[in-house]
């Protein structure tokens, strides 16, 4: 290899680092007035001339104040950030709350069917007013509950994942790629750009839920239901059932007087008007952050291509 030629080669990584060194560095000394003077000229009644000078802020920026503005911008994200997160925590305790009770409405419902609560489950008989029921090929039973599906109430936050948040990335190629939504947590609290109230829209609770057990005490006794439809009666006692009864009742209005409080104090179309200005200031954030980022790439980079050019031959 001709040491001419390699060393011209390793002379264009070594001017590319200089300057990349100083690509976020003050390039003169020069430094910017904070006031400049006006002076007009007007003349007199007299016919002599009078200068006249206002003192004006010159609204002129040298280099050093780059740095400071890019502060600036991640302070403002971030204050905004704390800004909502407050409100974004209100409406996650009130949904655990309110998840919290739905969670019992599905254990009363399970032990009420567990319990075989009116309505429960008859059973076949050989004939009218025979309370054995049928065994063998003759053997059928009947379900007279209704089963609910219980789903937790969630907010479903849009957010760009890669701009701001629990999965930042300051070196994606695309800050709004993904544009995910997802359930609001207290890990996402404070960021996203919209925040959306789902009353039933989160997940799906393990178990089922109930709502028509009978209130009625002689309901749960065993009984001739229909033709042939034996109810065998509930295996807990009556009293419970009906308390069940009671419990998922209050459950469900308390509920509703969660999600009441939960909208009062939140209105969702402020916070989101305030998350749209601070999406802005995170973006604008993530914008130099992932500048700095692909400067250090580069120089990165360029090392290796300096030893490459070295080690050849």
């Amino acid at each position: 290899m001709d040491e001419n030629l390699r060393n011209r080669a390793l002379k264009i990584f070594e001017n590319d680092q200089n300057q990349l060194n100083g690509a976020f560095e003050k390039q003169s000394d020069v430094v910017v007035p904070s006031k400049i003077e006006k002076v007009s000229v007007v003349q007199n009644g007299n016919g002599t001339w009078t200068k006249n000078v206002v003192e004006e802020d010159s609204n002129l920026y040298d280099e050093s104040v780059v740095g400071q503005i890019e502060r600036q911008i991640e302070e403002d994200a971030k204050t905004l950030q704390e800004f909502c997160a407050v409100l974004d925590n209100q409406i996650i305790s009130f949904n655990a709350q309110i998840n919290a009770k739905k969670q019992q409405i599905v254990s009363l419902s399970v032990q009420a069917t567990s319990g075989n609560c009116w309505p429960g489950v008859a059973c076949s008989t050989f004939l009218v007013g025979d309370t054995t029921c049928a065994t063998g090929a003759n053997a059928a039973t009947f379900d007279y509950a209704t089963y609910t599906s219980i789903i937790e109430d969630r907010d479903a936050l849009s957010i760009y994942e890669n701009i701001a948040g629990p999965n930042q990335n300051f070196s994606a190629d695309n800050p709004f790629d993904p544009d995910s939504i997802v359930t609001l947590t207290a890990s996402y609290a404070g960021y996203g750009y919209e925040n959306e109230k789902q009353n039933d829209g989160g997940t799906t609770l393990s178990g089922v839920g109930r709502t028509d057990i009978s209130t009625t005490l002689s309901d749960h006794n065993a009984r001739i239901i229909a033709t042939k439809r034996y109810y065998t009666g509930s295996t807990i006692p009556a009293a419970t059932c009906v308390s069940i009864a009671n419990s998922i009742t209050t459950l469900l209005s308390e509920i509703d007087a969660l999600r009441a409080q939960r909208d009062a104090a939140v209105n969702r179309t402020d916070l989101n008007s305030v998350k749209t200005t601070k999406t802005e200031k995170e973006f604008q954030d993530w914008g130099n952050k992932n500048l700095h980022q692909q400067i250090a790439a580069r120089k990165t980079k360029n090392s290796a291509a300096v030893a490459a050019v070295q080690n050849i031959s």
